[in-house]
């Protein structure tokens, strides 16, 4: 038999061989969601009632994207990735167990699930890919009451005297009252949906989105997610502004007012990422990336290489 047909005859069992494995995996997956159902269902109604977790049903949606753009073909786990793998399940379920009498959680145990399901199932060389996805899971759950509440106050506090700073810079004859902001003879109340809590979650986890769909520097990934919570914040206050200077002008139009509140709102994420397109084209500008490994070397290595380079070796 010549190698040619030794190929085409392995080939088929190769991948069929890792249909099965992603078979496992996803009947693994089910089963892990099956015992966490009801830890689920208490998060969907927190998202369904909370406006400050109300992002929670997209975060689910975007792993699963950045799972999909950063696949690599699934290798068989040794024995050895198996047990440790195993263990880190048994040990979320501990956690679990020991948490459980905590608010919300026993929630995040489920990320240490799923990343001792990767390592069961794909060892090592899948943990490498799909592994840090486990961590934008952790935005779609809601923080504990009792720090919401610590995280809120400093917030709220915080965007009401920046952005009476702002309103003054330009012109306002802006006060700050508590959580609250005078203009002439109107009034706008910081309350906890416009502290800016949900925006720098939300950004959080579309900057951690960014960066692992980005082949860069890890000093780079840095810079960007460390960047995150300041640009969420200086859109809120934008957000803010732009609604406090429609009120100076407009104090009788409560339509007009109530148009540029959720108009503003609405801009709020697009925003954000510009400013965050912005911050990239900034570091690309001033850093000059390497020509990076050659395709001999990616094909010597494949288990190194990013996962967009992936195409260069199957060709």
């Amino acid at each position: 038999m010549s190698n040619a047909e030794t190929v085409e005859n392995a080939a088929p069992e190769s991948k069929s061989g890792e249909l099965f494995q992603w078979g496992i995996m996803g009947a693994f997956l089910l089963l892990l969601i099956f015992s966490y159902w009801n830890m689920f269902c208490n998060a969907a109604k927190e998202w369904s009632t909370n406006e400050l977790y109300s992002h929670g049903y997209l975060i689910p949606i975007l792993a699963v994207i950045i799972l999909y753009m950063r696949r690599q073909p699934l290798r068989p786990s040794t024995d050895k990735e198996r047990w440790y793998g195993l263990a880190i399940i048994l040990f979320a379920s501990a956690a679990r167990i020991l948490m459980s009498s905590f608010e919300t959680g026993d929630m995040y145990t489920f990320v240490i699930a799923f990343t001792g399901l990767i390592l069961l199932v794909g060892g090592t060389s899948m943990l490498r890919w799909a592994g840090p996805v486990s961590f934008l899971l952790l935005f779609m759950f809601p923080l504990p009451h009792t720090a919401t509440q610590q995280l809120l106050v400093p917030m709220q506090h915080f965007a009401t005297h920046a952005s009476t700073c702002v309103l003054k810079i330009l012109g306002f004859a802006a006060f700050q009252d508590g959580n609250s902001i005078s203009l002439g003879t109107s009034r706008i109340d910081i309350i906890e949906q416009c502290s800016g809590l949900r925006m720098t979650t939300i950004f959080l986890a579309l900057s951690i989105a960014l960066v692992l769909i980005n082949e860069r520097e890890w000093w780079e990934n840095v810079i960007i997610l460390l960047m995150a919570i300041p640009i969420a914040l200086v859109t809120n206050i934008t957000r803010i502004v732009t609604t406090g200077m429609a009120i100076f002008m407009f104090p009788e139009s409560e339509t007009l007012k109530k148009l540029v509140h959720d108009g503003a709102g609405l801009c709020m994420v697009p925003l954000a990422i510009a400013l965050l397109v912005l911050l990239q084209y900034i570091l690309t500008k001033i850093f000059v990336e390497d020509e990076g490994p050659s395709q001999l070397d990616m094909m010597d290595n494949p288990q190194d290489v990013f996962w967009k380079d992936q195409k260069h070796i199957e060709e």
